[in-house]
């Protein structure tokens, strides 16, 4: 068997909406080689994980997609209540997180995270000067009381959850693979680098 298939693992992709930096566009739906972002994202999950969920606020934009589609507990609570909403409804304990707006996948980025995983609820790269990527990240089922707890405070902030859980932190350089597309320049400037 393919040592990199993570069939004990879901795959969870946020569909993150409109956002100001992007000119008014939904990110998940920009053109990346031919396709909306968020199909090109979860084209490269299908053939390493078993369960694919989309987290989202539509459940028919998401349709195409061809996997379930978890809506948030309550609206407009951010990815906190995102990741409660998908961690829940997932069948695996472990999940891998991932938003809508990084288009590449390093799956032997994934088996590194899953490696150091035995006895941590959470699993966040780390790069630079304490820069954390909690949408590229490993949790366990164990995270969501603590998430019900945080959200029902009205605290959406998803480190609000690393004191309140065992927290493991991996280095993260990204080199070479890794693209996070806050606003059209990333977006253009991804573009054009993959175009060559």
């Amino acid at each position: 068997m393919d040592p990199l298939k993570f069939g004990h693992v879901t795959a969870i992709v946020l569909a993150g909406g409109r956002s100001s930096r992007m000119e008014g566009r939904d990110k998940s739906m920009l053109p990346v080689r031919g396709v909306p972002m968020i199909r090109h994202i979860v084209e490269q999950l299908e053939s390493h994980f078993a369960e694919i969920i989309i987290g989202a606020g539509e459940t028919e934009k998401y349709k195409f997609l061809g996997h379930r589609i978890v809506t948030d507990t309550e609206e407009g609570m951010g990815p906190l209540m995102g990741i409660y909403s998908c961690l829940t409804a997932s069948d695996n304990d472990l999940s891998f997180v991932t938003a809508c707006d990084i288009p590449d996948i390093s799956f032997s980025f994934i088996r590194r995270m899953l490696d150091i995983s035995e006895g941590a609820d959470i699993i966040i790269p780390v790069s630079g000067n304490d820069h954390f990527e909690p949408l590229h990240a490993i949790y366990r089922k164990s995270v969501i009381p603590v998430a019900d707890s945080l959200i029902r405070e009205r605290k959406f902030k998803i480190a609000g959850l690393f004191g309140k859980v065992k927290t493991r932190f991996i280095p993260f350089d990204g080199r070479g693979w890794y693209h996070n597309i806050n606003d059209m320049k990333d977006y253009r400037s991804y573009n054009d680098s993959s175009l060559k």
